[in-house]
């Protein structure tokens, strides 16, 4: 996945999908294309399945920064001294992504920590404070929202990853 000037650089990703034999002879003319083009099923139509997986991570991601972002302005503070000073966190949590994807592969969410019902707090502190600084709330009510349906529903001691139940039944 790459942006237009992107392409053809020997770190560009490209998502491929189909005959393992023509992928393979084809392969050192793709890799003009991008060095790190990848063969990833027979099925032609998953490649188009993993841009839009990481478009929605992307999203996601850039929301979220973009609300903490709005967040730290409305104190003065420099959202890039926060991320000097918070980039190993950062760095943590998508270092958390292999995790969380295998409990959704798996289907088991119980958690010895960091469960539903602890993230809560946390959520419910994210929307008071935004509210307060006249941040939107909806992007943490949305949140909040999930936390809370998943708890109501008894689930307050698994892993955030149980959420994907909410988006799977939509």
């Amino acid at each position: 996945m790459t942006i237009a000037p992107g392409i053809g650089g020997a770190e560009t990703v490209i998502f491929y999908g189909g005959s393992h034999a023509v992928f393979n002879h084809f392969h050192p003319t793709l890799q003009l294309i991008g060095g790190r083009g990848t063969l990833i099923s027979a099925d032609p139509g998953v490649p188009a399945l993993y841009g839009m997986a990481v478009h929605g991570t992307m999203w996601g991601a850039l929301n979220g920064f973009l609300h903490a972002a709005a967040l730290l302005s409305s104190e003065g503070i420099e959202v890039k001294r926060f991320l000097d000073d918070a980039g190993p966190s950062v760095a943590a949590l998508l270092a958390s992504f292999p995790m969380i994807a295998d409990e959704v592969d798996r289907g088991e969410y119980a958690t010895p920590y960091g469960a539903l019902q602890h993230h809560r707090p946390s959520v419910e502190d994210l929307v008071r404070e935004s509210g307060a600084r006249n941040i939107d709330v909806a992007f943490p009510g949305y949140t909040l929202g999930l936390v809370n349906k998943a708890v109501e529903d008894g689930h307050a001691n698994d892993s955030y990853s149980r959420l994907i139940e909410h988006f799977r039944k939509q």
